[in-house]
């Protein structure tokens, strides 16, 4: 089946891969739709925990039910199970927008456009294979990544400064994560015992210790400021 060319008052929907567009792209992706007069009807966003609650003033904004995903490496398979429930319930309007520059998704616009639906591609610039998605979508719209990006800047004369002025600044310290969760633990920057099963478990939780690690092996390699007991471990 042929899909028809999209008319203002038509249903829409649109599928937001969250780990891959910007809020700044949603946004005008939003504001494309409704230029055109669509309908949206149906607005889903797909992502991690992070990646969503840090779009959540935008997804608020457009009316946007969020779905987590599974996992790291999870959220394109969670869209496209989704859209083909949908598909199959017969809940899918005449016009479907994929908010994603990833191409892994062709696949999924080209079995919606045999159903006869017109799938639209809001993909972000400089983050997409343009020719690749073209192949496969009705229509390909770029979208920014951010409001910076959509002129370039003009350029700006560095004033004179004193030489003493213009010394290069001390880098900044790299984040450490470890010691993020350390400090957390009651006690810790008193120097007092830690326990070290705690800190195993909340090491774990925050996803920067594995399963099968050591939690004394471990602290010994990454946070050389303790001291390290196989039971207990404290701060210098």
């Amino acid at each position: 089946m042929t899909s028809r060319e999209p008319r203002a008052g038509d249903a829409a929907a649109i599928l937001i891969d969250a780990d891959n567009l910007s809020a700044a792209a949603l946004d005008q992706a939003f504001t494309h739709m409704a230029h055109q007069g669509w309908h949206v009807t149906l607005r889903r966003a797909y992502g991690g925990h992070e990646k969503l609650a840090g779009m959540k003033d935008c997804l608020l904004r457009h009316g946007v039910r969020s779905l987590v995903n599974n996992g790291k490496g999870t959220t394109d398979a969670l869209l496209v199970v989704d859209a083909m429930d949908l598909l199959h319930e017969a809940r899918l309007p005449p016009v479907v927008a994929i908010a994603s520059s990833d191409a892994d998704f062709a696949p999924l616009a080209v079995r919606l456009r045999e159903a006869g639906i017109r799938v639209v591609c809001f993909a972000q610039t400089g983050k997409s294979a343009d020719v690749e998605l073209a192949r496969c979508y009705d229509q390909l719209v770029p979208v920014e990544g951010s409001a910076s990006e959509s002129a370039p800047a003009a350029p700006v004369r560095a004033a004179r400064t004193p030489r003493k002025a213009a010394a290069k600044k001390k880098p900044a310290a790299p984040p450490d994560p470890v010691r993020d969760v350390l400090e957390s633990i009651e006690g810790f920057r008193e120097g007092r015992e830690i326990p070290m099963n705690e800190v195993v478990r909340q090491l774990r939780d925050a996803k920067l210790m594995s399963r099968s690690a050591s939690g004394p092996n471990f602290l010994k390699k990454h946070a050389p400021y303790l001291e390290v007991s196989p039971n207990y471990l404290r701060l210098k």
